[in-house]
């Protein structure tokens, strides 16, 4: 998605496009946020469910530094939340409590839990206890509105060119009937030398 993204910004700028690449440019900088939110969810987990030790701690204060400060402009609460369970030096992480904070705040990050996820357990082909995709009533208003634009744009473009193509034959038959084609072939008469 993020890279489909770049592409359309890309071809948005390229033909002059500003307003919409604007628009594209605040998406991709949403998008941007996901594999923070990601990784200090999993090292939340693995931190509070798995007994991880320093180097998930570490690497668990490290995704949430980067993405706090936005977290903390939607929400001061949900950003102590989450400092204080993945913070460097911290007595405990509950998991629960840092999903539940994030979740709270997707909305005015411009995401949806289907852009977010779940963390998977390849072992059991499941999601980890607790850990599996959000649901949100946006999820599913997103993906019908995308797909009616797209199929109202498809049929019209489609539409609007076969109407082209029918008016160009039907113009090229009554040319041919009034003894006039378009399309004429010339005779080419070969004289042979003798």
């Amino acid at each position: 998605d993020l890279m489909d993204e770049f592409a359309l910004g890309n071809y948005q700028l390229q033909s002059g496009n500003c307003p919409s690449a604007r628009k594209t440019k605040e998406r991709i900088a949403q998008l941007m946020y996901i594999p923070m939110i990601q990784g200090s969810l999993r090292y939340a987990y693995k931190v509070d469910k798995l007994q991880g030790g320093e180097k998930e701690k570490a690497e668990g204060a490290a995704f949430a530094a980067a993405v706090l400060p936005r977290v903390h402009a939607a929400n001061s609460d949900a950003a102590s939340k989450i400092y204080n369970n993945l913070r460097v030096g911290a007595s405990s992480t509950n998991h629960q409590e840092v999903k539940a904070a994030f979740e709270s705040v997707y909305p005015q990050l411009g995401l949806t839990c289907a852009d977010i996820g779940g963390l998977w357990n390849e072992a059991e082909k499941s999601y980890y206890p607790g850990m599996g995709p959000c649901t949100d009533a946006s999820t599913t208003k997103v993906v019908t509105e995308t797909n009616s634009t797209l199929a109202i744009a498809l049929g019209t473009t489609f539409g609007v060119l076969f109407a082209l193509a029918l008016i160009a034959v039907l113009y090229m038959r009554s040319r041919e009937k009034k003894g006039a084609p378009v399309f004429k072939t010339e005779m080419v008469q070969n004289s042979a030398s003798t």
